[in-house]
């Protein structure tokens, strides 16, 4: 009888310990690599950081059109940008430009 108690007691503790270890690497593994996990921070953290660099990029990018249309519009236009625009859209050249030509 003695025997038969002390192997349950035996029994229920390594089922006990079995189970507890099991639940705990379990939320270990959840942790690490869940939704919320360690590695979804990781990755979030990856993502925002291109987000701002894009965000910058485009923040320069905007201050150079803005800069441009400034000395097109406004009391004093930038001669030079204006003939730029003017020969591009027109698609003439002055008599002096050299013109070199490229095959396809």
């Amino acid at each position: 009888m003695i025997i038969r108690t002390r192997r349950r007691r035996i029994g229920f503790l390594l089922a006990f310990h079995a189970i507890a270890w099991s639940a705990s690497a379990y939320f270990a593994h959840s942790a690490y690599t869940g939704d919320r996990g360690l590695l979804a921070k990781q990755q979030a953290k990856e993502m925002t950081a291109e987000v701002v660099r894009k965000i910058g990029d485009a923040r320069t990018e905007r201050q150079a059109w803005e800069r441009r249309v400034s000395q097109l519009s406004g009391k004093e236009i930038d001669r030079d940008l204006l003939d730029e625009r003017q020969r591009l859209m027109l698609n003439s050249a002055h008599r002096n430009d050299v013109i070199i030509l490229l095959n396809p």
